[in-house]
């Protein structure tokens, strides 16, 4: 009796594992969002111009042009899922999505979590601010301002964090949020990537200007986990053969009216 009862438990253990296995697997592989015939991508959606909803609150801007070549030469459609941009890298570890496209930049530090695909964009730190100001020529000069930067981004906490001197450092969801505080006069200056800050300024951004020097020039790129090597390599393939297809400098072009200096 005992015997059966030691061998059901042992079949209810693995059983368990089994089931547990396959809900991890869910979201992961290429071979499994070829058979979905989507693939799920994180991002923050409120990012201009790297993603951003347009009128018809349609994700657009440089990571959706690039999704949409990713999903093209991988077959499958797309499906957003909009979070905080701090939650993206560990909800691409857990599994809850396939990659994260959100003007992510490529840093050291967050290659221990995660892989980066072949970067599709090329961004710096730099400072907004109200353009009466003189005294501010790079995010070197942000000491005794409060300062409005992205949560856990590299182009804005990152930088300002190691910089210091700061009066107080505002944290943010979006980089959209910031600029409205800079345009309330909550924050004294905004550190974000040139990217971003480039568009704002060209397009809603009047009586403000950008910082004459940039600071941790590096490449964006999106996110997957480590454990999908397939999908990674795909991925890069797509975006490497859009670049030998002038997809890099037209992309540019489209939303920054100059290309990429690499």
């Amino acid at each position: 009796m005992k015997k059966h009862k030691g061998l059901a438990i042992l079949f209810f253990v693995i059983s368990l594992l089994v089931l547990s296995a396959c809900g991890k697997s869910e979201l992961s592989g290429l071979e499994s969002i070829k058979e979905k015939g989507k693939i799920v991508i994180a991002t923050s959606g409120d990012n201009p111009p790297t993603i951003f909803p347009n009128e018809n609150n349609e994700l657009v801007g440089i990571d959706a042009d690039w999704a949409a070549i990713i999903a093209k030469d991988l077959g499958v459609e797309i499906e957003w899922k909009r979070v905080d941009f701090k939650g993206i890298i560990p909800g691409i570890t857990s599994g809850n999505f396939d990659i994260g496209m959100s003007g992510i930049l490529v840093t050291e530090e967050r290659k221990k979590a995660i892989d980066f695909s072949e970067p599709y964009a090329i961004d710096e730190a730099v400072v907004i601010f109200p353009e009466e100001v003189t005294t501010i020529k790079s995010p070197n000069d942000i000491k005794d301002k409060i300062v409005g930067v992205v949560t856990g981004s590299s182009n804005g906490e990152a930088p300002v964090k190691e910089i210091g001197g700061y009066k107080e450092l505002k944290q943010y969801p979006g980089v959209a949020q910031a600029l409205a505080d800079l345009q309330n006069e909550r924050v004294d200056v905004v550190v974000t990537g040139k990217v971003a800050a480039g568009h704002w300024l060209k397009s809603e951004g009047k009586g403000y200007k950008m910082s004459e020097e940039g600071i941790a020039g590096t490449g964006m790129a999106a996110v997957i986990s480590k454990d999908n090597k397939d999908l990674t390599e795909a991925i890069n393939k797509a975006i490497i053969k859009a670049k030998e297809e002038g997809k890099y400098e037209e992309i540019a072009k489209k939303w920054l009216d100059t290309t990429f200096s690499e």
